[in-house]
Order: C-alpha cells, then sequence, then structure tokens
C-alpha cells in the first residue's frame, strides 16, 4: 500500500462507512460480540479497553493492538482513520521492515509511523534456535529490556489513540498487551483470555500459513500457532520474580516514572 491506496480511500473508492452495529468512543467499528475491530483485513485487531481491573474496566478507544497494518485494504483504513488513530508502533525487526515496508511510513499518509523493533536483527538468530515458544519470551524479556522500553516511551509520549503491531498480532504484539494489561491493574485471568483470543481470529490465517509450510517444519509450526494461556501468563510470573513486575522491569529499562504514569492514565482515567 502507498499512494495509490490512499487515493484510493481518500476518492470514495468502495463503502468507506464504519460499520454501524457498534460505534466506538472514536468512530471505530467494535464488533458487538467482543473488542475485535472490524479493520479489513486485518484479523486480529482489537481495543485494549472494556477489560476489568481494580477500579471498573480499561478505557476504550485509546490502545488497539493488531496484526500487521500492510493487510488493511482502503475499507480498513478508512475504518482506522475513522477511529481517531495517531500513532502507528510497528514492532517487526529491521530486515522485516525493509522487506515490507510499512504503508504509514510514507510521508504525509496519515498516523504517525514509529519503528520499535522488539526483536531485532541481532536477537532474531538467538531466537530462532529456541524451540519453546514460551521460552522464546523469557529471552525477548530479558535480552531486548531496553527495546521494550523504548516500545512503552513511545506509547506513552503520543497524543491520541495509538496501534501496535508486528506480523500476526501474536507473539511480540501478544507480549507487549499483556504487558500494557498489566500496567493497568487488569486481572490476570483477563489478560490471559485477551492473548488467547488471538486463536480464535487467526484460524483461518494458521490454515492458510500450514498449508505454505515446507513438511519438516510442519509439526514445529503447529506448535507455535497457537496462545495457550499459561505462555503469557509465565511470561508474567518470570517478570514478577525477577523484576518484581512490570513497572520494575520498565523502570529499570529507561521508561520514566512520569511515563509510567502516563501510560497507565491512558486505560485507567
Amino acid at each position: 500500500m502507498g499512494a495509490p491506496l490512499k487515493a484510493a480511500v481518500s476518492g470514495g473508492g468502495g463503502d468507506s462507512t464504519v460499520p454501524p452495529h457498534r460505534v466506538g468512543r472514536l468512530g471505530g467499528g467494535v464488533d458487538s460480540t467482543s473488542r475485535k475491530l472490524a479493520w479489513p483485513d486485518c484479523r486480529n485487531t482489537r481495543d485494549l479497553g472494556g477489560l476489568p481491573n481494580g477500579g471498573g474496566v480499561t478505557r476504550s478507544g485509546l490502545i488497539v493492538r493488531s496484526d500487521n497494518v500492510s493487510y488493511l485494504t482502503p475499507d480498513g483504513v478508512m475504518a482506522m482513520w475513522n477511529f481517531g488513530v495517531t500513532h502507528v508502533i510497528d514492532l517487526r525487526s529491521e530486515s522485516e521492515v525493509a522487506k515490507f515496508p510499512s504503508p504509514f511510513a510514507a510521508p504525509d499518509y496519515g498516523p504517525e509511523y514509529l519503528h520499535r523493533p522488539l526483536v531485532d536483527d541481532a536477537l532474531a538468530p538467538d531466537l530462532a534456535e529456541v524451540p519453546s515458544m514460551s521460552d522464546r519470551y523469557l529471552m525477548m524479556l530479558e535480552r531486548r529490556q531496553t527495546g521494550l522500553g523504548d516500545i512503552f516511551k513511545a506509547m506513552a509520549q503520543v497524543d491520541g489513540p495509538v496501534v501496535f503491531h508486528c506480523y500476526a498480532g501474536k507473539d511480540r504484539t501478544g507480549l507487549v498487551a499483556a504487558m500494557v494489561l498489566s500496567l493497568a491493574g487488569v486481572h490476570s485471568d483477563a489478560i490471559a483470555a485477551d492473548y488467547a483470543e488471538t486463536d480464535v481470529h487467526l484460524a483461518d490465517r494458521y490454515v492458510e500459513w500450514l498449508a505454505a509450510t515446507p513438511p519438516e517444519r510442519l509439526d514445529a509450526m503447529r506448535d507455535e500457532l497457537r496462545c495457550p494461556p499459561e505462555w503469557i501468563l509465565g511470561a508474567l510470573d518470570h517478570l514478577d520474580h525477577r523484576w518484581g513486575g512490570v513497572e520494575p522491569y520498565l523502570l529499570a529499562g529507561g521508561v520514566e516514572p512520569t511515563e509510567i504514569d502516563r501510560l497507565k492514565e491512558k486505560l485507567t482515567s
């Protein structure tokens, strides 16, 4: 996507109206039975609002998790614009971005684009050697503390709704989402449920990806393409035991206390 897609959207090609079945606080269409956002052709996009925490529920319309926004059709881009997104945070590696640039990296395209890799090119080869996905999460936490700090600093500093994404919106995005929700005081069972919801939304993608997988990689791929709650809860337990929680971990990673407070306010005020 690039200038031709922007022209198609702004020029009125296709039906660009927000689905009327439910309209979010800032105008984005939300599935009536969940927090899933109707931004075609992304499949794994949802609002981090509406989840239970100690003071009620998290605020809607401010922080969104997603799979790769390069999947967006013109109608999907229009739905994202109508939601009011001001910033896109891309968690993919340098080589991923070079091979498949974000449409939002183009100047004057729309939301401001921020590239903040969770797994960088230096870590990727080592991560690929770890057979267990749950252990990969721990490696990300231990080896990319400053990188995660940069992601959370960016999220805290921006004004307006922000969407963060990787490729599938599953592992890197799932880890960041769980940490954001933990900061907001969301109950662990709700964090686990949000993480596991990816399996529902990506079921069709899983079939496509498995069909394209070489036979020798099929068993490993089947194991990777799932989101059991214990994987994400294990990562949060690791942060509790090793650092005393998400907040001390991020402070040690360079996030300022005022940035932590601002991020909490985004979802709890």
